[in-house]
């Protein structure tokens, strides 16, 4: 099952605004049931928009009511319902009986601004609510009552949506804005810690990343990314311990198994078994190279890959003789200089020759060629490489056909030790037929 990508920006933002929608309806419950509980009665709103709505100004300037379907219902349902509306001319339009106690309040209509006052007592006589409202001509103010209600849902609503509208949406707004800027600016660690991770080098041991760069909620996560680095980089030196180990014990009793088999009578046999020690022999060096590669951090030193070539072609040259080839060396007169180290550098132009020898079909002509650019390169006349092979032969122990003879070690070697010296290797088809395997090295003056 595969997780989902979510942003922690948008995550956070949402349920921020969840939250403050949560906190508004929990206070407009708190409002309702601590101050309109114990039976208070109010005007519910829509009272006065109704009445409001219905009246308008006649030709002669003064307010009347039209009676349309809205307040014929409120007429109906509220036959003890009482307003005065006045606007700001002072014109006046008074319905039903205004009860004595705000008859005073009437002169003053005009300075009123929206206020309620609530009754606890049946049948709620004095329940009152002043309400303005816009008009053409200014506003106009209606005080009403008549209609008491002790219904707690509108109230809830009604104050739902005042909050709502007024505290919510900007709210929101700002949640959306802020939020991610908020969390940039508290995850600026978290880029260069990403930065160090990126950067980091399996093969080169002690890189750790900057817990103290990101938040303290997410140091965790970084300390433990660190111990796995840890523990990883232990897992490697016991390899490599066991590697130069197993090297190490491998040698003398090869030496000793080649000793023995050089006493024997000469003969097919004994051509075989010393062939099947010399493999042996090669990987057991192979073994150490892998384990030394990288941790001998040699200095480099400006070396001739002409003169290079001529050495390593001259000690190899026997062994291609004995697999039936012939090997020559293209070079050009004068010094092609680079910067690296000889012991790795011949053992990956050997290991080239080898894997000719082995792979280059038993005949043909194998060439160690040089060119101006630092370009090394080695080529046989075999039956070549698959194009769909050639991005896995240099894997360590991958060999194309499991019968084959060698571990699968010295590509993956000759890979490692161009690598190390910023160089890179490919194999391509060669002229004639065969493989090209192609090292590019950074020539020096």
């Amino acid at each position: 099952m595969i997780a989902k990508n979510n942003s922690l920006t948008k995550q956070l933002a949402w349920r921020l605004i969840f939250l403050q929608a949560l906190i508004i309806f929990a206070f407009s419950s708190v409002i309702t049931f601590t101050v309109f509980s114990g039976n208070i009665s109010y005007i519910d709103e829509r009272v006065p928009r109704t009445i409001l709505d219905a009246v308008h100004v006649n030709e002669s300037g003064n307010l009347e009511l039209h009676v349309d379907k809205k307040i014929q219902k409120l007429l109906h349902d509220a036959p003890a319902l009482w307003f005065v509306v006045e606007d700001a001319q002072r014109h006046r339009l008074e319905y039903g009986r205004v009860p004595d106690v705000y008859r005073p309040l009437l002169a003053s209509l005009y300075r009123l601004v929206p206020s309620e006052i609530h009754e606890g007592t049946v049948p709620y006589d004095l329940t009152m609510r002043v309400y303005v409202g816009p008009d053409s001509g200014g506003s106009l103010r209606i005080i009403c009552g008549g209609v008491p209600s002790t219904d707690l849902v509108i109230v809830f609503f009604g104050l739902l949506y005042y909050f709502g509208w007024r505290i919510i949406l900007p709210m929101t707004l700002l949640t959306l804005i802020m939020v991610p800027w908020l969390i940039r600016r508290g995850m600026s660690g978290l880029a260069e810690v990403a930065a160090q991770a990126q950067a980091i080098d399996i093969d080169v041991q002690g890189a750790r990343l900057a817990d103290q760069a990101v938040p303290r909620e997410l140091q965790p996560l970084v300390q433990a990314f660190n111990a796995a680095l840890e523990r990883l980089n232990e897992g490697y030196d016991a390899r490599d311990r066991f590697l130069a180990g197993a090297a190490h014990e491998l040698r003398a009793p090869i030496a000793i198994l080649e000793a023995r088999i050089e006493t024997l009578e000469s003969g097919a046999n004994r051509t075989r078994l010393l062939a099947d020690v010399a493999r042996l022999s090669n990987l057991a060096e192979q073994l150490l190279d892998l384990q030394r590669l990288g941790k001998q951090q040699s200095a480099f030193e400006p070396l001739d890959l002409v003169a290079l070539s001529r050495e390593v072609a001259a000690d190899v040259a026997p062994l291609a003789v004995d697999g039936g080839y012939d090997l020559a060396l293209d070079a050009p007169e004068t010094r092609v200089m680079v910067m690296g180290d000889r012991q790795s550098l011949s053992r990956a132009l050997t290991n080239l020759i080898q894997n000719a020898i082995a792979h280059g079909g038993g005949h043909g002509l194998i060439t160690v060629d040089v060119k101006q650019d630092g370009t090394l390169g080695v080529s046989d006349q075999g039956p070549g490489i698959p194009a769909e092979e050639r991005h896995r032969i240099f894997e360590p122990f991958y060999r194309m056909r499991p019968s084959s003879t060698g571990a699968g070690l010295g590509l993956h070697l000759v890979q490692e030790i161009i690598a190390l010296h910023g160089g890179r290797i490919e194999v391509i088809d060669a002229d004639g037929g065969g493989a090209y395997f192609r090292m590019r090295l950074l020539r020096v003056s």
